[in-house]
């Protein structure tokens, strides 16, 4: 079983989560002391690997804990509508790829680091279960464990670690990975920065390299669990 991570890996959210929270801060602009420099493309992305779905909690903008519990949620709102507005994409060249994993008899799932109701509206948007036979976010699962969610796919799928390969982007999701003894693919092909995909097992730094990432993962699993 194949399971992947969902922003920066099989939908490209860089615009989206850009455009969203531009719109987000317009309403705030007079609160934002003049001297902050506002988040780009490059701090969403970094934002997201160091702290999941709940980034924008840490934006340090010079807003108070009130005004910034207030742009989270117009930032979940513009983030909504511009999905339904067709803002953001799978990956070119992905889907074909996973189809393909598919028609391999590779079971796939998606264990997406995400809010539940992103993960439906892109699931929705995108026709992701056409590709992935499973599909869970983080939240559904308390304080957000990924450790539990990718436990419950293995579960669900009835295959062992040896059978079981992770992709993903960010460090704490190798680590929850690598706490179930997991082998672990870092996937740059959607990101800026590769340095901390380092903490991953193999590394694809685009889509054309996965297939011998994942064989040698594969391979280091069956050694492993031998």
């Amino acid at each position: 079983m194949l399971v992947l991570d969902l922003d920066y890996l099989v939908f490209d959210s860089a615009a989206l989560k850009l455009r969203a929270l531009r719109q987000s801060l317009i309403s705030f602009a007079d609160t934002i002391p003049q001297n902050v420099r506002l988040p780009d493309a490059m701090d969403a992305e970094e934002g997201y690997r160091d702290y999941g779905f709940r980034w924008t909690q840490y934006l340090e903008i010079g807003l108070g804990a009130e005004r910034l519990a207030e742009l989270q949620q117009a930032y979940r709102i513009h983030e909504e509508r511009l999905i339904e507005a067709g803002v953001g994409q799978i990956y070119p060249g992905l889907k074909e790829l996973l189809e393909h994993f598919r028609r391999e008899n590779i079971d796939l799932a998606l264990g997406a680091e995400a809010r539940r109701d992103y993960l439906l509206a892109v699931s929705d948007r995108h026709e992701l279960d056409s590709v992935f036979q499973t599909v869970l976010c983080t939240e559904e699962f308390g304080v957000g464990s990924i450790d539990e969610m990718l436990g419950e796919l293995m579960r669900h799928h009835e295959v062992n670690r040896s059978e079981t390969v992770v992709l993903g982007t960010r460090p704490a999701y190798f680590q929850a990975a690598h706490n179930l003894d997991l082998v672990t693919v870092g996937c740059g092909w959607g990101l800026h920065r590769h340095h901390r995909l380092g903490d991953a097992d193999f590394q694809a730094t685009t889509l054309s390299h996965l297939k011998s990432a994942l064989q040698e993962a594969d391979n280091l699993a069956a050694r492993y669990f031998a």
